[in-house]
C-alpha cells in the first residue's frame, strides 16, 4: 500500500508538469485497485468473475483450482452460494467471506437453459515447512 502512494505521488507530480486532469488518472487507479481486491478476494476458488444482468457471471476459470476440477465454466452464472442469492459481485464476495473453509461450497449455477448445483472444494493452504 505504501509503495500505491508513492506512486500516486509521483504521478501527480507528473501530472502537474504535463498539465494532466489528476483525478481521471486518479479514478483509473481506483477502478484498478477495486478490481485487484476482487480478483484477490477470488483466487481461493481460482476464478474470475464480473457483473452480468443483475447475476454475477464466471469470466474467467485458473487451470488446476477448485473451481475448474468442480466443472465451473466461463460463461457460467452464478446464482446463489451455498443457498443465499447472489445479484452482484458485491453480494458474491461478502457471502464468499463467510463461508466455512472446512466444507464444500456449493453453488447454483445457470448454465445454457439449465441449472445446476455445483460443489466446490476449498482446502486450506499450508505455507513454510513441517516441523519434525
Amino acid at each position: 500500500m505504501q509503495y500505491i502512494k508513492i506512486f500516486t505521488g509521483m504521478l501527480l507530480v507528473i501530472c502537474l508538469i504535463l498539465n494532466i486532469d489528476f483525478k481521471s488518472v486518479q479514478n483509473f487507479i481506483d477502478e484498478r485497485i477495486a478490481i485487484r481486491q476482487q480478483v484477490e478476494a477470488s483466487s481461493p476458488l481460482g476464478l474470475y468473475v464480473k457483473d452480468y444482468k443483475g447475476r454475477v457471471k464466471i469470466v474467467d476459470v485458473l487451470n488446476y483450482t477448485p473451481a475448474m476440477n468442480a466443472g465451473l465454466e466461463p460463461g457460467d452464472r452464478i446464482l446463489r452460494v451455498n443457498g443465499k442469492k447472489v445479484n452482484n459481485v458485491d453480494a458474491f464476495f461478502e457471502t464468499m467471506e463467510s463461508v466455512n473453509l472446512d466444507k464444500p461450497i456449493k453453488f447454483l449455477v445457470y448454465r445454457v437453459d439449465s441449472c445446476s448445483t455445483f460443489p466446490v472444494e476449498i482446502k486450506a493452504f499450508e505455507y513454510g515447512c513441517k516441523q519434525n
